[in-house]
């Protein structure tokens, strides 16, 4: 999983009935819904593309990663270990400008493979898979999921998300950019997708 499945470290999430999802943006084919989280100040969001590929590439393309290392890569997801053929535990830190602290999170993906046409990759934080850092923040609540869904020659991809950021952040800041860090993990990944079969 490369640096466009971790943008989302930008923002925090929610999930309630599914009447409850209000669409926030719909273009380049890419639609993104935000929704209150149970009884967090965070919401989360479901961002939705359908993308000229096979299933096969989605999900290489999710998994595939550096290997994980004390000093790794701001910025990019790691791969910590594969506790078996279907659990991917994967670390992420990402900095920010003073006064806000850095923050990391540890995250473990469970591949489900529901049809020959359908995988979900569910996602869950299990913080205290990596030893945590000093002045850095560990995300402790993450949970959510990738659907892929394979029709001909294009997959719709799914994703569901919910964060919470920790610190003293304002709900309003990261909600601000509950938008904007999923759309932008899609547009990469659409696009790096797509080049590889032109």
């Amino acid at each position: 999983m490369k640096s466009i499945v971790y943008l989302f470290l930008l923002i925090p999430i929610l999930s309630l009935s599914q009447s409850n999802w209000k669409l926030a943006k719909n273009q380049r084919d890419i639609a993104i819904w935000v929704r209150d989280y149970k009884d967090s100040p965070y919401k989360e969001y479901k961002a939705t593309t359908e993308i000229k590929t096979s299933l096969s590439n989605v999900i290489r393309e999710l998994l595939e990663a550096p290997q994980y290392m004390k000093d790794c890569k701001e910025g990019i997801s790691h791969l910590v270990k594969i506790n078996d053929a279907q659990e991917y535990i994967f670390y992420v830190r990402n900095e920010f400008p003073w006064p806000i602290k850095n923050r990391d999170v540890v995250s473990k993906l469970n591949v489900q493979k529901i049809s020959e046409d359908k995988v979900k990759l569910s996602i869950n934080a299990v913080p205290n898979a990596v030893p945590e850092l000093e002045k850095t923040l560990r995300i402790q609540e993450l949970s959510g999921y990738w659907l892929l869904e394979s029709n001909g020659d294009t997959v719709k991809v799914t994703q569901q998300l919910y964060v919470n950021p920790e610190g003293a952040l304002p709900p309003f800041v990261t909600n601000s950019l509950l938008v904007t860090g999923p759309f932008r993990t899609f547009t990469s990944l659409k696009r790096t997708l797509e080049n590889i079969n032109s």
